[in-house]
């Protein structure tokens, strides 16, 4: 799974939970939204301990942390949800590897700087029949 993929499931399970957290009463979004950030918020502090175990020797902690920071942003935006961290600058070649914008995509090598989908005929009996 490439970035671009992560990046559409993102959104859509974003808009399949906005969806379902409307058909909850305002007390209860008012409950969730408490215990989302929590949840946010115990990640978020694990995340940090875990980036500095790992990045502590190699200088890049203040980045990765960031990039933890800005992906948390990113999940809670798409689930419709008040950012929970300022935004900040990510360092330019991390940001280049995660942007989606683009209109060229290579389905064979599965490069490319856009999300595509395959063309396919579909299944049929038929695709199981073999002359040999």
């Amino acid at each position: 799974m490439n970035r671009l993929d992560e990046a559409i499931h993102g959104v859509a399970v974003g808009f399949f939970a906005q969806n379902l957290f409307k058909n909850f009463s305002t007390e209860k979004q008012d409950e969730l939204k408490v215990w989302g950030y929590k949840l946010l918020l115990d990640l978020y502090q694990n995340e940090m301990k875990y980036t500095d175990d790992l990045y502590a020797e190699t200088g890049l902690s203040p980045e990765v942390k960031a990039y933890i920071r800005y992906n948390a942003n990113k999940a809670l935006m798409n689930l419709g949800l008040d950012m929970m961290f300022p935004e900040e600058e990510i360092n330019p070649i991390v940001m280049n590897g995660i942007r989606n914008e683009g209109s060229t995509h290579d389905f064979f090598s599965t490069k490319g700087s856009s999300y595509s989908l395959a063309k396919v005929a579909p299944i049929t009996d038929e695709t199981f029949k073999f002359n040999f």
